[in-house]
């Protein structure tokens, strides 16, 4: 029975009794993403991970001609690998953070005996940090922009490879934690 007929039902008997039963599976990722990005962003380590450091790094090492960056603009040098240094920490080191207390706290254990299957629970935890990703990549790029970065490249390429990074970190970070 669908959801929109067990509406109909509920309604023409006047009563409103309970549908048991799991969500749909896109809801409770959808629902445990946002739970995860919230709590992400809630930790101050998490934050110091993901926003402070690799905004001091840009700011600091942009400013100050302390490492030989080439020819041309500092920025133009750091502000890529500043890009994936916010995507190693945040997929890797804060999924390990994250997970290792939900493990410490009893967390698993309880989301082990939810309707929330295992994988969905890691493409939960992926997809969070693809949001917190987006926030960092957006911060740094108008910091960058603003201190005079000139991107160079095709920016489908840098999608791709930020995706890829993540997966990959984000994988290696959950396996640290278990």
């Amino acid at each position: 029975m669908s959801t929109a007929q067990q509406e109909t039902t509920r309604t023409s008997a006047g009563t409103y009794t309970p549908s048991p039963g799991a969500a749909p599976l896109t809801r409770m990722i959808a629902a445990q993403a946002a739970l995860e990005t919230k709590m992400l962003l809630r930790n101050g380590e998490q934050l110091l991970l993901t926003v402070v450091i690799p905004t001091l790094l840009l700011v600091l090492f942009s400013s100050v001609d302390i490492v030989d960056t080439g020819e041309g603009e500092a920025v133009d040098f750091l502000a890529p690998g500043i890009l994936a240094l916010a995507v190693m920490s945040t997929a890797f080191t804060g999924q390990a953070i994250a997970t290792g207390f939900e493990r410490r706290y009893g967390v698993l254990k309880r989301l082990a005996a939810s309707p929330l299957p295992r994988w969905a629970l890691m493409t939960a935890k992926t997809l969070s940090v693809l949001v917190t990703e987006v926030l960092q990549v957006v911060l740094l790029t108008v910091i960058a922009l603003a201190l005079g970065w000139s991107p160079h490249g095709n920016p489908l390429a840098v999608l791709l490879l930020l995706v890829l990074g993540t997966a990959a970190f984000s994988g290696l970070g959950l396996l640290m934690a278990g």
